[in-house]
């Protein structure tokens, strides 16, 4: 299976929001400093929560981007969430202390990746790679669960239109019992 170009540029995104998560601990931790639109940012102490939060986020992406570069089926699922983490995590960081010009770039990244990840198609390059590596004996059970479904929504799709038919109605109380007669004695 060839690599989708989409893919290749996914995998080089990756790795950049790795190296950017990278870059944002160093500025957390105080030994980058740089002007932006003539406003110097600085942090005089270590963020440590932060810092430990980017480097987390930064080896993520890491092991994402390997896996976009194999076309592997877990990335697109973690690439789908650390990208709207990084996303929540930028916006907590800018709320909480850090700068807009130190969380622009790894939020777009972000951005980028998650919308195109969710564009129509591209997780069908991910299913078609994970279902070539499968064994024979995988695709057999796969076949298996996935006639086993179908068969449940059938049935489940059945039932649905046609109810099950009303309850009997209750029996009739049984007759009285006839006045007892005292016997003669």
């Amino acid at each position: 299976m060839q690599r989708p170009i989409g893919v290749a540029l996914l995998a080089i995104g990756a790795g950049l929001a790795g190296l950017l998560e990278l870059w944002r601990a160093a500025v957390f931790m105080g030994w980058v400093n740089w002007t932006f639109v003539g406003k110097e940012v600085t942090f005089p102490s270590p963020q440590w929560g932060q810092v430990l939060w980017a480097l987390l986020l930064a080896a993520i992406w890491f092991w994402v981007a390997v896996g976009f570069w194999n076309v592997r089926a877990y990335a697109y699922s973690f690439g789908v969430f650390v990208s709207l983490f990084t996303l929540i995590f930028g916006f907590m960081a800018w709320l909480f202390g850090s700068t807009l010009e130190a969380e622009t770039a790894p939020m777009l990244l972000a951005v980028i990746i998650f919308f195109y990840l969710n564009y129509p198609g591209v997780q069908k390059h991910f299913v078609d790679k994970e279902l070539s590596l499968m064994s024979p004996e995988q695709r057999a059970a796969l076949e298996q669960m996935q006639a086993a479904n179908a068969a449940m929504a059938n049935a489940t799709r059945a039932a649905q239109q046609n109810p099950p038919p009303a309850a009997p109605p209750p029996a009739a109380p049984p007759p009285a019992a006839p006045p007892s007669t005292p016997s003669a004695g």
